[in-house]
């Protein structure tokens, strides 16, 4: 196979592999050229749009791949901030468990002080209201008091 065969071949198989928008492109801005330099063109912009779309492609594949990485770290940590909330949440309902025993067991001892202070108050109003209600009586004689000697003393003193 000759060059010119090659060359022939190789225009033909790229003529086929160049788009329309491409062909219109070239036609449009470069009338005078001749057919040759408008397929070098052609070529040269077929290739270079092949390769932005590999890169977009290699691109969009790593940001793909970023992109499920990303997801996969952000759900292992929201199930490690889940973990460590359900750990918190735990925690919280067991203080809150031990405060409201504290608080039952404190309220029944307050009640229970309640009920002996009722039941001590109770005791020293029936013993007032005994006092307060019993008949008076004269109390029995009994050896004199310090002030009952004075009170006599000064009963008999004629000079007071």
């Amino acid at each position: 196979m000759s060059e010119a065969d090659l060359q022939t071949n190789t225009r033909e198989t790229t003529t086929s592999e160049v788009s329309a928008e491409t062909k219109a492109l070239v036609e449009d801005n470069m009338p005078q050229e001749s057919d040759e330099i408008k397929y070098h063109v052609m070529a040269l912009i077929e290739a270079i749009k092949k390769q932005s779309q590999s890169q977009i492609e290699t691109a969009g594949d790593m940001t793909r791949e970023v992109y499920v990485s990303a997801m996969r770290q952000a759900q292992e940590t929201l199930k490690n901030t889940g973990l460590l909330l359900e750990h918190q949440r735990e925690n919280l309902d067991g203080s809150i468990s031990s405060l409201e025993d504290t608080a039952a067991q404190k309220w029944e001892e307050i009640v229970s002080d309640m009920q002996k202070f009722g039941d001590r108050f109770d005791r020293a109003v029936n013993t007032a209201w005994q006092i307060l209600t019993e008949p008076e009586t004269k109390p029995v004689p009994s050896e004199p008091t310090t002030i009952d000697i004075m009170e006599e003393s000064d009963s008999e003193d004629p000079a007071a």
